[in-house]
């Protein structure tokens, strides 16, 4: 007779889950790069609609497809700096990176 596993979670909360799994570095580092793929999609976002650009148009300037665009703007495409640069100018911008220390000397 073959047994079921129980899952560990079941019946706990999200947080409580985001707790206990937040113990784990490569959780945390995971989660980490997905809040920053997803901060940066957010300002391409706000970039181009503030620049009244819509997606199809901003495909047509960067060379690739409005799913691309799209992808881009919800954190799915892990962009390099190159590409983002290449977004900020398309739209009359500039990129500028910054590095934030959590804990320092």
């Amino acid at each position: 007779m073959k047994t079921t596993k129980k899952n560990p979670h079941e019946g706990s909360s999200f947080r409580t889950w985001l707790k206990g799994e937040s113990r784990d570095a490569g959780f945390r580092e995971g989660l980490e790069k997905a809040t920053a793929r997803r901060r940066v999609a957010r300002q391409i976002y706000d970039a181009r609609t503030k620049a009244g650009v819509t997606q199809p148009e901003l495909a047509r300037r960067l060379k690739t497809s409005q799913a691309a665009v799209s992808r881009m703007e919800s954190g799915g495409q892990n962009m390099t700096i190159d590409t983002i640069e290449n977004i900020a100018r398309a739209l009359g911008g500039r990129f500028e990176g910054h590095i934030l220390l959590d804990h320092h000397p």
